[in-house]
């Protein structure tokens, strides 16, 4: 766990564990959160309780067998950021997908960009195996994010012309990639 200022707020980061099936209901507000604002993220249906404690089982689970980093970014009890690693099954199992998500409010401030090399660094320390390639997706409208990533040297490979519906329109998303 470590405790640092972005902007004006002081944010705990620590991994995720055993003791985060306790806080089910701050993994729900986060989610639930995110996509009330309709995010720049992929689900766009808000979760229940027992869904997001079947997540976070989920996430202890695949962390416990080095199949996913995780970590959580919180300011007090309430959760304001994420971010993971998780590697990819069967003949993907080289590549670890990425994903982050940061609450309004705390986007901004240099919370992905500290949380990002963070996780990177964790996975390809804890991962098992060890990744060869890191992956995401982003919506191609999503500038910040897509700065963010080019700064951690991921490169688009692909893009899917309308893949995703925002707001009531088809967007294309990216594929980016860099080597592990």
């Amino acid at each position: 766990m470590v405790t640092k200022t972005f902007g004006d707020k002081k944010l705990t980061i620590e991994p995720l564990s055993q003791k985060d099936l306790k806080c089910a209901k701050e993994y729900m507000d986060f989610i639930n959160c995110l996509i009330a604002e309709d995010a720049k993220i992929l689900m766009n249906v808000k979760k229940t309780l027992k869904q997001e404690l079947g997540f976070v089982k989920d996430a202890v689970k695949k962390t416990k067998a080095c199949k996913k980093i995780y970590l959580i970014a919180k300011d007090g009890k309430k959760i304001v950021a994420n971010t993971s690693f998780e590697l990819m099954p069967y003949k993907q199992n080289h590549i670890a997908r990425f994903g982050i998500a940061i609450r309004n409010g705390y986007r901004g401030v240099g919370l992905g960009s500290y949380m990002m090399p963070e996780v990177m660094r964790l996975a390809k320390k804890q991962l098992k195996p060890t990744p060869k390639i890191f992956r995401l997706e982003v919506l191609e409208n999503n500038k910040p994010a897509i700065a963010l990533y080019k700064k951690n040297g991921f490169k688009i490979v692909a893009k899917l012309p309308k893949h995703i519906q925002y707001k009531g329109k088809l967007i294309g998303e990216y594929v980016m990639m860099r080597n592990a």
